[in-house]
């Protein structure tokens, strides 16, 4: 995607036009070589409209041009060359992974010139077959997302010499998990009752063009029972995989190149070392043997049966005794303890045991995780970088397991991704990297980024994420593709707020900061914007962009509002609001349109039944108690009004509730003490709005609702003329299917000055319902000369991005744009700027003044370097300087105390509290200690804070 360009689509001097072009290959090729040129030649084919042929011979034919594919230890043809130009390899030779571009005249009658595709190795040629491939506009995905390929009336190759490589990382791939029941019954119904060979092919060779070379196959125990074996469901699947080019190895869990399914149907005994050890030897046995003829990286090291802890006395002491079996195991069969590569995934609990001193031979690549959701768990410290082995990620785009799963839908930001891999990456995790990418069609675009990423780690920088949308819309798309990367972006930027199996009913607020109904809103502007673009783009591109764009925008907007739906229809129920029963319906509707959409990807006129089931996974109806996956969607909790009931006279048909607060005891009623016509006393918070100031939102509303079944008619009034109502009157049916808001605004240059006050707004009814709302409202200012963020409501919210242009020190801080849940960014200390650690000042202004508590909200980071703690300082005008320590966790490799609430809300909230603060001007200082600990947001609460998921929008800065 992001490679030198060395095709255009219209002539220039010097170029080589490829309408018609045969492709030439040795005939002692490797053969997966030849099946990339023949996949080469196919595209070219069906882009240009003429035939490209795959020729194994120099002689017998005349054309303007051939294009040579080929490695440099296969190639005869290619070393003819180089016998006429001893530098034509020079830049590549011995490298890995790594081809050169270029045109020169031939010396063959064949043809004049020769587009050369020179690989250092049989992948590279792969890969430059591949490469051209894309730049022809033949996407990586063109067979998996039905992306249409755009017929071109002119090709051109460029008379450019490039080289491409060395990938950033040598083994770059994908594993296939948590397969059941999405892809397993997709496989099923279109390959037969097992994932073969035909299967794998199409996996081969998207692994290929997106330049991976290596793969941990499907391998659940789900149903069908046993489970999925690549070794054994089709013999040809790992000599295909050879073939293609593919390195084979197996899941963290799945040591020796086997699979479990294959133990589990040995009827061998206990999947355990101390008791059944030399079953176990001979299985490891049998599984290396096997794979001696291929190119594999080997699994090292024994998990307990279905990815559980090992059960044993001394687990450390067990895999120890392992690690030197499988060793001996190895060096029995390759001839030396290293004589293949090796790997051992330090996966949950044997982190723990490498911590405490587990020993590991030093050619082993070390496979460091991330904690399921995308945050990486460890990096090696400097005296384990000396390791001949290197190191390695398992990273997950998908998961099951505690404290709840994620598998449906994509949710993986990219601004995460690419925070976590670029991080990696700089500490020296460069060996390995593999992708759980679960079902694999719907991790189409994350796969691109992370892939990419993997090739070339400078390819996309923290402020260029959005090109990587423009590329990737446009490669998908071609001519269709304006309007694509801002959908896909704003998608993204979307989900980064909370992956959609962990949003529920009372995640986001529907009574404070408008927070609910904000987001809600912003999915169903992306959606119509979607669906838009979807009646415009070609009829070849509808099956692409229903699966890349359409679906995805749509499912999450339902999922979003569903929940939402919930939390309103339970909020309006306890007000006991007619319409409680409305948005009850709403949630029902949403329901039945999520299965409506799952159909519909199912079954439609763009792909017809090619994708039936690959969206089959339940995604409603978890449970706190445990993380398993539903069976089925199931929703729960609604609730119903009786709409053919009047309300007890006190509380009359006429209901009022505001923003920010949903009532005292609402619902309910003291017939003999409450006196709500107006509401007084301990029942006034409940008709409170947010206090009004200058640096206040610039709006807050109150609603009118029916809660009988009578008519209302009703007029809202207040002496206040500077006090403006978006609507003063009107009426509400027992019918009605939305209640109605008034939107209440300030004329600031009518309010006198220094005003700070509550004013009230009279609300009655023609059938004699009186309330009054309060509406507190503060007129002071903050001197001239102050600049900074100021108070509102007792609260100042500053989002960590708006630092980054306000003092000199920050240019030792960078802004990662798109990273975290503010939509505005989050910044870090520059990883290469040094030791000396600035302070950034913060000046805020208070009204309220008292105590005061600072919380900060970082993006989720583990404790993932032991010789620099996650640590950060803070000072609040003179008072002593707080060091702290981001993390804390019982025993070194665990998972950090509150990993699991904070591991669903991307963040990391840490609160400071300082007492006796008076009104005025104040200096927060704040400073990070360590690289990668990135901060989204600040909080200073004086007692004004309401409860919330993403909590008080941005103050305002004067």
């Amino acid at each position: 995607m992001f490679e030198d360009k060395f095709v255009n689509f219209s002539f220039v001097d010097g170029s080589l036009p490829l309408k018609g072009i045969s492709i030439l290959i040795d005939p002692e090729e490797y053969e997966g070589v030849r099946i990339a040129a023949a996949n080469l030649a196919s595209d070219l084919s069906k882009v240009t409209g003429q035939e490209s042929k795959l020729r194994e011979t120099n002689k017998g034919y005349q054309e303007h041009g051939v294009i040579l594919i080929g490695s440099i230890q296969k190639s005869e043809l290619l070393r003819e060359l180089t016998s006429r130009d001893k530098d034509f390899f020079q830049k590549i030779e011995g490298k890995w992974e790594t081809f050169e571009t270029q045109i020169v005249e031939s010396p063959w009658p064949c043809a004049k010139r020769i587009l050369v595709i020179a690989g250092s190795d049989k992948r590279a040629a792969i890969f430059g077959s591949y490469t051209l491939s894309e730049q022809i506009g033949v996407s990586p995905w063109h067979w998996w997302a039905d992306v249409a390929i755009q017929p071109r009336q002119e090709i051109h190759a460029l008379p450019v010499k490039t080289i491409h490589g060395e990938p950033s990382v040598q083994y770059r791939g994908i594993f296939i998990n948590d397969e059941a029941p999405s892809l397993t019954a997709w496989v099923q119904e279109k390959f037969g009752p097992v994932y073969n060979s035909e299967f794998y092919k199409t996996v081969f060779e998207l692994i290929l063009r997106m330049k991976g070379n290596f793969l941990w196959p499907a391998m659940w125990s789900g149903f069908p029972w046993p489970g999925n074996s690549f070794f054994t469901d089709d013999p040809l699947n790992q000599t295909l995989a050879d073939t293609y080019g593919v390195v084979m190895s197996t899941s963290h869990h799945e040591p020796m190149q086997r699979a479990m399914v294959e133990w589990r149907t040995a009827n061998k005994g206990p999947w355990m070392w101390d008791e059944n050890k030399e079953r176990l030897r001979e299985h490891f046995v049998e599984g290396v043997t096997r794979a001696k003829p291929f190119e594999s990286v080997i699994t090292l090291g024994m998990r307990g049966e279905g990815d559980k802890r090992m059960q044993s006395a001394n687990p450390q002491a067990t895999l120890r005794d392992v690690l030197t079996a499988q060793r001996e195991i190895i060096q029995n069969v390759y001839g030396k303890g290293d004589g293949v590569p090796q790997v051992l995934s330090l996966y949950k609990e044997v982190l723990q045991q490498y911590e405490a001193g587990l020993d590991i031979p030093d050619d082993v690549t070390l496979l460091f995780a991330d904690d399921n959701f995308g945050n990486n768990r460890r990096y090696p410290t400097s005296e384990e970088k000396t390791r001949r082995g290197g190191f390695g990620l398992y990273y997950h785009m998908e998961y099951v397991g505690h404290p709840r799963g994620y598998k449906w839908l994509h949710c993986s930001s990219t601004g995460k991704i690419h925070q976590q891999l670029t991080a990696a990456h700089r500490h020296g995790v460069q060996k390995i990297w593999v992708f759980n990418v679960g079902d694999i069609k719907p991790m189409e675009l994350p796969a691109s980024f992370a892939m990419a990423l993997a090739w070339d780690i400078n390819s996309i920088q923290p402020h260029t994420i959005p090109d990587f949308f423009d590329r990737y819309a446009l490669r998908e798309f071609g001519n269709d593709s304006t309007g694509i990367a801002d959908l896909l972006f704003e998608h993204d930027r979307l989900m980064s707020l909370r992956r959609h199996e962990h949003i529920e009913a009372n995640t986001l607020s529907v009574v404070n900061y408008r927070e609910a109904e904000s987001v809600v809103a912003r999915w169903k502007a992306l959606e119509e914007k979607a669906t838009l673009l979807f009646e415009k783009v070609d009829s070849s591109n509808k099956a692409a962009f229903f699966q890349l764009v359409l679906h995805p925008i749509k499912a999450s907007r339902i999922n979003t509002e569903l929940r939402v739906c919930q939390a309103q229809n339970q909020l309006y129920a306890r007000q006991r609001r007619n319409t409680a029963n409305v948005v009850a319906q709403r949630v029902l509707d949403l329901f039945d349109a999520d299965f409506d959409l799952q159909e519909q990807y199912h079954n439609n006129p763009w792909m017809g039944k090619k994708w039936n089931h690959i969206m089959d996974q339940p995604h409603y109806g978890y449970v706190e108690e445990t993380w398993h996956d539903p069976t089925r969607d199931m929703i729960t909790g609604l609730s119903y009004v009786q709409k053919r009931q009047n309300s007890t006279a006190i509380a009359g048909p006429m209901g009022i509730a505001v923003e920010g607060h949903e009532g005292i005891r609402p619902g309910l009623t003291n017939e003999e003490s409450d006196r709500t016509h107006p509401s007084r006393g301990n029942l006034v918070p409940g008709l409170t709005l947010p206090t009004m100031s200058p640096y206040s939102a610039t709006s807050c509303y109150f609603e009118v609702y029916c809660r009988g079944n009578r008519r209302v008619e009703w007029t809202a009034t207040s002496d206040c003329t500077w006090l403006k109502l978006s609507k003063s009157s009107g009426t509400v049916d027992p019918e009605d299917k939305e209640d109605q808001r008034a939107l209440v605004t300030v004329d600031w240059d009518a309010v006198p000055k220094a005003f700070d006050s509550t004013v009230r707004i009279d609300i009655s009814s023609t059938e004699g319902a009186y309330e009054q709302v309060h509406l507190p409202v503060d007129n002071r200012h903050v001197s001239g000369e102050f600049h900074g963020f100021v108070e509102s409501e007792g609260v100042v919210s500053i989002n960590a991005s708006a630092l980054v242009s306000s003092a000199a020190p920050l240019l030792l801080y960078r802004l990662l744009p798109h990273l975290g849940r503010t939509g505005s960014g989050a910044i870090e200390f520059c990883p290469d700027a040094g030791p000396e650690v600035p302070f950034i000042s913060i000046p805020f202004h208070t009204f309220t003044g008292g105590n005061v508590k600072v919380q900060l909200q970082f993006t989720l980071v583990l404790e993932n370097q032991p010789e620099s703690p996650k640590r950060y300082e803070i000072v609040l005008d003179d008072s002593e300087s707080t060091s702290a320590l981001l993390l804390e966790s019982a025993n070194k490799g665990d998972l950090p105390n509150g990993w699991a609430v904070a591991v669903k809300d991307g963040v990391w909230k840490r609160d400071h509290e300082f007492a006796g603060l008076k009104p005025g001007a104040h200096l927060l200082k704040y400073r990070a200690m360590c690289s990668d600990l990135a901060l989204e947001k600040i909080l200073l609460n004086f007692g004004g804070v309401k409860d919330s998921y993403l909590g008080p929008p941005a103050s305002r800065r004067v």
